[in-house]
């Protein structure tokens, strides 16, 4: 059997890496680097020669590199979404506190005065601006919220970006490896021939 054919019979193949911009490769990123791992682990030694098919090195030295790093921004951005309700709620809380004051303040007014007229539009002023003062949070507090959240996404793209390039450039030098392994079979077998 020839060295090309032990290698197509014995190498697992290999399949195409998940896009990591759809919204199921996220939530499989860890199960598809195990994937790899695992792959790169079992993979098939080049016979009468001390290669293998993966550099598993090099592979596994990045994927440990992607492991430590990815998840810590993808983690971020998971926290923000998760907590973006309870931020909301807790600026209507404050609101809705405000209100309640602004209520209680302008009860005491109506009490303690004999201008009913005037107590109402106080009561008013202040409720129309605890109601902006509410809106202006929450507006800020979303806007804050979209940005960490932008930020996250835009890092995580960037160490995608970084491992595709890392992957493509480890598949090049393969690929030029297994290119001058099979000039040294041809030149074996022409050599071979003219025998």
């Amino acid at each position: 059997m020839s060295t090309a054919n032990y290698i197509k019979e014995n190498t697992p193949p290999v399949e195409p890496p998940a896009d990591l911009n759809n919204s199921e490769a996220g939530l499989n990123l860890e199960t598809e680097l195990d994937s790899l791992e695992e792959l790169i682990i079992n993979s098939t030694n080049i016979p009468l020669t001390e290669l293998a098919v993966v550099d598993r090195d090099l592979i596994l030295h990045q994927i440990n590199i992607i492991k430590e790093n990815l998840p810590a921004n993808l983690a971020t951005a998971n926290e923000i979404t998760n907590h973006q309700q309870k931020i909301i709620e807790e600026a209507h809380g404050y609101a809705c506190l405000i209100v309640k004051s602004a209520e209680e303040q302008a009860s005491k007014i109506l009490q303690e005065s004999s201008i009913l007229r005037q107590a109402e539009l106080d009561g008013a002023k202040i409720r129309l601006k605890a109601e902006r003062e509410c809106e202006q949070l929450k507006q800020t507090t979303l806007a804050e919220i979209e940005h960490l959240k932008q930020t996250a996404i835009n890092e995580s793209i960037s160490i995608q970006k970084g491992a595709d390039d890392y992957a493509d450039s480890v598949l090049s030098d393969l690929e030029q490896r297994l290119k001058q392994m099979l000039e040294v079979v041809h030149n074996g077998r022409q050599q071979l021939n003219r025998e």
